[in-house]
This record gives C-alpha cells, sequence and structure tokens, in this order.
C-alpha cells in the first residue's frame, strides 16, 4: 500500500484506531471505523471528574523534574544549551474547578466514549508528536468531517496521519506498517465514515424527519468499535444464508434534536471483486460515496424499542416501496455468487479477529509477567521473536559510534554527577544528546516543542504536556536504539569489530 495508485480494497494489513476504517485490509480491521474529535485530550479525555493538573513552572512529570530552563536541553537552533524564553509562569490560583455546572446541554464524549467536559478539556497535543520508534515524518493536518457533533456546534474531526500511527504503536499493532501506508489509510478511514454518515441520515430522514427549517438534524454523539462481536443479523445472514461474515462492527449513537438517543448497528463486508486498481484508487476523495465498491456497509437501528424495530420492518420499507421518498437501498440478505465464493476466506479473517482479541485479553493480563524473548540473525532459521540483519546491524553500529563520541561531555558530566537531581539532569542530557544522533526525528519535535512560547495559562499547560511528551518519546527512542545495538552486537559481533 502507500501508493495513490493501489487496489483499494487490498492494501496491507492494518489495524485502525478510530471513525473510519483503515479497511487497507478487511484481515485486519481490528478497531473502530470512528471519528476522533479536534477536542480530545492526549491521555482519552476527562470523564473521571476533578479538575486537569495545571503545570506551572514546568509541569509535571519529565517535564517538572527538569524545568523549562534546562540549560542542558536543546536549545531553538538544536544546540545543546536552552536559552530563556522569558515567557511567564502560571500557578493555579484556587482549589477546585473553575467550571459551572448547570444548563440543558447536551453531554459531550471523547472518541473513546467517555463524557468530557469541553470548557476545560486541554486540546489533543501530545499525540502529534513522533511515535518512539518513528523515522519518516507525517503530517499533522486533521480533516473537518462533515458529521455533526453531539454536544457541541461543530463537526467530528478526523484524526490526521500521525495521530493514527501513534495510534497503532501505542496498542503495538504497526507489524509491518511503514509511514507510508498511513495517508491511504486515512484516506480510506474518512471516506467510509463519510458514507457510513450518509446512510444514517438516509434513515434518520425517514425516522425522524426535520420538523422545520430551524431544525439543526442528528448528530453523531458517541461510538464503539466492536471487531470481535458479530451482531445478530450478521450472524442471521451466515449460519442461515451462507453470507461471508464482517470484517467489522461498530456501533453509532445518534442524539435526534429533541434529544432522543438512538443507537444503530453498522457492520462492514469486503467484496474482493469489486476491488478498482486504478490511478487513485488507493487515495479516496472523501466525500466520493463510490470511490470504495469493495467494502460494504450496513447501517440500521438498532433494535433497541418498539419503536427501532417499526421502523425498519415497516417505516422504512413504506418509504422504500410505496412512498418513494428515500434513496436508501439496504444490503441484500443473500449473498452473491461472487460473495459465496468469499465465505471461506471471510472465516479466516474471523477467527484471525477473534485470536487477536483473545491475544490481547490474554496479554492484558500477563504484562506485568517477565517474558524471555529470544534473538537471531534474519538469516537464521526458526521463529524467534527478534531478527537482526546484517544491514541494520551495521547501521546501528555507526549510529551507536558516533553517538558515544559526540557525547563524551555529557557522559563525564553523567559520570561525575554527586545527587540525585544533578545526576537527573545529567541522564536526561545524555538521552538528548544521543538522541540528537540516533533519533534524529523525536530530536527535532523535542527543539519544537521548547522552542513554543506559551502565552496564557491553558498555553503554558499545552506546552507541559506536549514537553512531557516529547521528552519520554525521545527517552523511549534512545533506549529502544541501545537495546537494539545491543542485540545487533551479539548477533552480529563483526559489525562492532
Amino acid at each position: 500500500m502507500g501508493k495513490a495508485q493501489s487496489k483499494e480494497a487490498a492494501p496491507a494489513a492494518l489495524e485502525q484506531p478510530t471513525l473510519g476504517a483503515e479497511q487497507s485490509a478487511p484481515q485486519a480491521a481490528q478497531e473502530p471505523l470512528v471519528p476522533s474529535p479536534a477536542d480530545t485530550t492526549s491521555n482519552g479525555g476527562g470523564g473521571g471528574g476533578g479538575c486537569p493538573m495545571k503545570k506551572g513552572n514546568g509541569g509535571g512529570g519529565l517535564g517538572a523534574m527538569f524545568g523549562r530552563r534546562n540549560p542542558h536541553l536543546p536549545g531553538k537552533d538544536g544546540s545543546p544549551g536552552l536559552p530563556t524564553t522569558g515567557a511567564p509562569q502560571h500557578e493555579s490560583s484556587g482549589g477546585g474547578c473553575p467550571v459551572k455546572a448547570g444548563g440543558n446541554k447536551t453531554q459531550a464524549y471523547n472518541v473513546y466514549s467517555q463524557p468530557i467536559d469541553p470548557t476545560n478539556q486541554m486540546p489533543a497535543v501530545a499525540n502529534q508528536l513522533p511515535a518512539p520508534s518513528q523515522t519518516e515524518t507525517l503530517s499533522t493536518e486533521r480533516v473537518e468531517s462533515t458529521i455533526p457533533k453531539g454536544g457541541t456546534a461543530g463537526t467530528w474531526t478526523y484524526p490526521s496521519p500521525q495521530m493514527f500511527y501513534n495510534s497503532l504503536a501505542r496498542k503495538q499493532k504497526l507489524g509491518d506498517t511503514t509511514e507510508e501506508d498511513i495517508a491511504p489509510v486515512v484516506a480510506l478511514h474518512n471516506n467510509m465514515n463519510e458514507k457510513t454518515w450518509a446512510k444514517v441520515l438516509e434513515w434518520e430522514s425517514v425516522l425522524s424527519p426535520p420538523a422545520g427549517d430551524g431544525d439543526e438534524g442528528p448528530k453523531l454523539l458517541k461510538f464503539l468499535g466492536r471487531p470481535s462481536d458479530l451482531s445478530p443479523k450478521a450472524m442471521f445472514k451466515n449460519w442461515i444464508l451462507g453470507h461471508p461474515l464482517p470484517f467489522d462492527r461498530h456501533d453509532w449513537t445518534v442524539i435526534r434534536p429533541d434529544g432522543t438517543e438512538v443507537r444503530y448497528v453498522i457492520d462492514y463486508y469486503h467484496d474482493e471483486t469489486r476491488a478498482k486498481e486504478t490511478e487513485g484508487s488507493g487515495m479516496p476523495d472523501m466525500h466520493d460515496r463510490d470511490a470504495v465498491e469493495s467494502i460494504l456497509v450496513d447501517v440500521r437501528p438498532a433494535l433497541d424499542s418498539p419503536s427501532e424495530l417499526l421502523g425498519r420492518v415497516a417505516i422504512m420499507p413504506y418509504a422504500r416501496r410505496v412512498a418513494n421518498v428515500t434513496p436508501f437501498t439496504p444490503l441484500p440478505m443473500a449473498p452473491t455468487s461472487a460473495m459465496k465464493d468469499q465465505l471461506g476466506e471471510s472465516i479466516k479473517v474471523w477467527d484471525s479477529i477473534q485470536e487477536n482479541a483473545r491475544r490481547n485479553k490474554a496479554a492484558g493480563k500477563e504484562a506485568d509477567k517477565p517474558k524471555v524473548l529470544t534473538v537471531a540473525r534474519d538469516d537464521d532459521d526458526g521463529d524467534a521473536d527478534i531478527k537482526v540483519s546484517a544491514k541494520e546491524a551495521t547501521e546501528l553500529a555507526q549510529s551507536f559510534a558516533s553517538a558515544l563520541k559526540g557525547c563524551q561531555q555529557a557522559q563525564r558530566t553523567l559520570d561525575a554527577c554527586k545527587d540525585d537531581e544533578e545526576c537527573a539532569r545529567a541522564s536526561l542530557a545524555l538521552t538528548v544528546c544521543m538522541g540528537k544522533i540516533m533519533c534524529p526525528l523525536q530530536h527535532g519535535a523535542l527543539a519544537k516543542s521548547l522552542a513554543a512560547e506559551p502565552t496564557d495559562a491553558k498555553g503554558e499547560a499545552e506546552y507541559n504536556a506536549r514537553l512531557d511528551a516529547a521528552l519520554e518519546n525521545i527517552a523511549v527512542c534512545v533506549a529502544s536504539s541501545t537495546e537494539r545495538a545491543s542485540i545487533a552486537k551479539r548477533t552480529h559481533p563483526e559489525a562492532f569489530a
């Protein structure tokens, strides 16, 4: 994948993080096909109550430990020292949240379906930084969707390519996905969500038609990805009619102008015979509903109440077949002959989805238990956990040697430190120095974060959040590169001779 001219329905295997399917390969669509709001916090939004911590004078975490004016951090020009910015520091002036309760406003939610308070939520900044494992720059540009966001006057905002990559990296689902693959994934993600919302609106126009010109219409309130849960309809189609299984499922909750919440169930199917392999098919336009014909979307209200049942069995069929007032066309219940031929493949995909769900659940239980990893040369036989090629070993040896040579002064400072605070600063200085050579992308992000000029308390909090994340990313990158170099030295000692 990664090319504009690619087969739209069979890109590289990938697992998606938010609204829209990565749909690059049905085999890997394991995550919710849902939008990402612009006002989501970097840690998943606030549903836990209380106030977000203000981080005056350097903030918390690594930022607090080393302060904004740490002379060992790189300056705006990438030099070792950081010139003082003169930006004012801010302290919290009082306890409690400066947020008044009240009103009958609709509750807004973040991408994790947690309630949020838009009046005191920090913007997403940290998740736009390069991931520790990243080597190529990705766009941080986010695109506004046409999907109105419940509880707000705006629309949902799609995640940027950098946010997609970060989500996959955080969940350890990158696999062999490269930065080059991400742009087509985001394009497909956005296209599928616009297509899904259009179908939701077709249902809503029949089940809850606008009351007048002032009716702002339905909004998407929240969503939930349920890739490992088979809907009753999909189960019936598969077991009774022999239809292929869906490769993903999502539940979207829509809120109507009168406050009524309606859950929609969405199944995503893949038809390989409809896949295109033409110029631009790998980068579909967000608003072109016919751009991705190989992904079939089955949208309908969940049978959560008698009114939804009536809508599905009577009101919508009447609107379609008698009144002819809607363009909505449901997917056929029975599979076509082409789809029947893909039944076996869909079962393999479903089994893979279930296995991934079991593995993820087991991984959570085993997270605190030690694990023994096996390493080997890439030309060795066997299923080693980590394999290092001769070329990679040579590159690691050269990078590590350059870092050691270029950071001798920082190492001497660390060796001579006398107390915990001094040693912590010296350790950070050495990490940043080595990161400039071994992790240039993460080092550049750190330098850019340090160069920002916060002008108020909110800006200070955002600055600290970004700085903490940038420092953590470069530290993880250096540690990972050092560990990788150690493994390479064991498997290819000739490269380090």
